[in-house]
């Protein structure tokens, strides 16, 4: 659909009748997100076509993908149809005239399912009801397959895909539909399955079976094994329909932690939330070595979950559902099948958010003292009356995945903890404290972080000036960017110590120029956190169990999170001012066994010492960690 499109501001009560009033309609991309429409709370595109079918017995249909977020289809000012889930693809079949409009009416959902998009963590220019990610004008024969679903189980005996494919006929159908089954990229076995269709005019077949494997080859996270894949075909006369799935299975409980194909792991990554180029973003993901990716309260293009199969990231998908809203549960047993329908083939899809902050029980921040702790203490123990909702939600979520119902703060009881100690509770050493206190609240974390300024005196989208102020005591970029980093440092390797099996920092990119809680600026640039946060989640690390003080000692541990022992020498190095030479300490050797940490020697940090390097030595590239004092 290569021709102009137009878009205009939807004029205030006229939405939920005939074709949209507009302002004025402008030239504008689709796919995009006009950003002249900023804050609009409904938004029209419309695009004139001449009729696209080379013969009348070709059969016309519309296809959108992110289409956002309420929307209404007109075809030459009669209604096709209504759509309500962006994530999902919306397909409208239509006759065309010889000369056509089209109108696509766009805005923001009123029933709670906005989700990120609806709070102040995404700008106002990302937020712009419309069609972000595509649209097609397909032309398809009289019969054809419209839909291709799999469900892919281990079972006892190996492994199994449930299929299900639609043909769709205008005219009498009687001729089989073939299946197939193929690894992708590597040698094994397959299967295939011929299936008869009889079919009337105007109906449209189901056409279900399950393709078998008795010895699959399974997917496996990144640093546990390859990421095994197969292609499902479905093929009628010329058309054919494929997907990519895998074989593999999550489960989660407190005593056995996160296990992939019963096997122990523990993820480390960052909170994704909506942005202009959420490809590129996942590209840094990778580029970090995380494994875990949090799709913080909305849903990704379809290319991020393929990139994350490939990459063997492990993808914690919430529901589009996020803040202080209180939303009908079947409406979200709705939304929760649908979401389970679009991202459930994807083997990198292992775990699964309801209600993400649906309380803030601590205003503002807390300074960590004696009243703040005993503030917190007294509130720690509290509930959401959002947790029947959400618990109804997450029962129409897939049973064979990890589901977290309500992900907040302390005080509202989480399912997943969002923990911030060094940002809204006392300095970073507080994390001590909260591991001390709120154990059970330690082991899945979704959010840890702390914010900082690219642009002295800015107000950025997501970051609370007063917080950060309180926090930094500078409007310097440097020092703000300085105290992120250390802080980020001090809070993830302290929860690794802890035991945590799910950490995620809050998060990867800016909303906007001039700073934000990313560890990368709003053009994807890395501030100084994003190294430190990347090699304080590296699988295997040496850490200091302290912040480093001169002139004091402090310990350093081996963490390993690799699915197998470890062994090597952790050796230490001090930098100091310009004018001295810098010291070599000592080096100890150390064997740390599979998801355990063990003591490697205690570093004295010279009176002059200005940043510490711990390095492991394994016989081949060393990892290094290094803190600035």
């Amino acid at each position: 659909m290569t021709s102009q499109w137009e878009g205009g501001r939807v004029l205030a009560g006229t939405v939920g009748g005939g074709p949209p009033a507009v302002q004025s309609w402008e030239p504008v991309s689709v796919p995009g997100r006009p950003e002249r429409f900023a804050g609009a709370p409904a938004v029209a595109y419309r695009l004139q076509f001449a009729d696209p079918r080379s013969t009348p017995a070709q059969r016309a249909l519309l296809e959108f993908q992110g289409l956002y977020g309420h929307a209404r289809v007109w075809l030459n000012g009669e209604l096709l149809g209504t759509h309500r889930e962006y994530f999902a693809p919306a397909r409208f079949e239509f006759e065309p005239a010889a000369e056509n409009e089209l109108v696509v009416e766009c805005h923001r959902p009123p029933d709670g399912f906005g989700g990120a998009y609806e709070t102040d963590h995404v700008a106002d220019a990302l937020a712009v009801p419309g069609i972000w990610w595509g649209v097609h004008l397909r032309l398809r024969p009289p019969a054809f397959l419209r839909d291709l679903v799999v469900n892919p189980r281990l079972t006892d005996d190996g492994g199994a895909i449930d299929v299900a494919v639609s043909v769709d006929a205008a005219e009498p159908v009687a001729e089989p539909v073939t299946l197939s089954l193929r690894p992708e990229g590597f040698r094994g076995g397959g299967a295939m399955e011929r299936e008869q269709v009889e079919a009337g005019p105007g109906e449209r077949i189901t056409v279900t079976r399950t393709l078998t494997l008795r010895e699959p080859s399974l997917w496996w996270p990144r640093n546990h094994g390859e990421q095994h894949r197969y292609v499902v075909r479905a093929k009628f006369r010329d058309h054919e329909l494929t997907t990519t799935t895998a074989l593999r299975s999550v489960d989660y409980g407190a005593d056995g932690g996160l296990r992939v194909n019963g096997k122990r792991v523990r993820a480390r990554g960052v909170n994704l939330l909506p942005s202009d180029d959420q490809l590129a973003d996942f590209e840094r993901v990778d580029e970090a070595g995380f494994t875990l990716a949090r799709l913080h309260a909305h849903v990704a293009p379809p290319e991020l979950y393929e990139a994350a199969d490939e990459a063997g990231v492990l993808v914690w998908q919430d529901c589009p559902l996020s803040g202080e809203v209180r939303v009908d549960a079947e409406r979200g047993r709705a939304v929760a099948r649908t979401l389970a329908n679009t991202v459930d083939h994807h083997p990198s899809v292992a775990l699964f958010g309801v209600h993400d902050d649906p309380e803030t029980p601590f205003d503002g921040r807390m300074g960590g003292g004696r009243m703040d702790r005993l503030r917190f203490r007294r509130r720690v123990g509290g509930e959401t009356d959002a947790r029947g909702t959400a618990e109804r939600i997450a029962g129409a979520l897939p049973a064979d995945r990890p589901v977290f119902p309500i992900c907040g703060q302390p005080g509202i009881g989480p399912d997943a903890a969002h923990l911030y100690p060094g940002w809204t509770f006392g300095d970073a050493d507080a994390v001590d404290w909260l591991c001390a206190t709120v154990p059970e609240l330690t082991r899945v974390v979704t959010e840890f972080g702390a914010g900082s300024l690219t642009e002295a005196g800015a107000k950025p989208t997501g970051l609370d000036r007063e917080v950060h102020d309180a926090v930094v005591g500078s409007d310097d970029p440097a020092t703000s960017q300085a105290v992120q980093a250390r802080t980020l440092k001090r809070v993830a390797e302290t929860l690794r110590l802890q035991g945590a099996d799910v950490l995620a920092g809050f998060r990867l990119r800016d909303a906007d120029g001039g700073g934000g809680m990313g560890v990368l600026d709003s053009a994807g640039e890395p501030k100084p956190a994003y190294e430190a946060l990347s090699t304080s989640l590296r699988p295997v690390v040496p850490v200091l169990r302290e912040v480093p003080t001169p002139g004091a000692a402090v310990e350093a541990r081996l963490l390993n999170d690799a699915p197998a022992e470890v062994e090597g020498t952790v050796r230490w190095s001090f930098e100091g001012p310009p004018d001295a030479v810098d010291t070599a300490g000592e080096a100890v050797s150390v064997a740390a066994p599979a998801f355990e940490s063990v003591a490697a020697g205690e570093v004295t940090v010279p009176a002059d010492a200005t940043a510490v390097s711990l390095a492991l030595e394994t016989g081949t590239t060393a990892v290094v960690n290094r803190y600035r004092l």
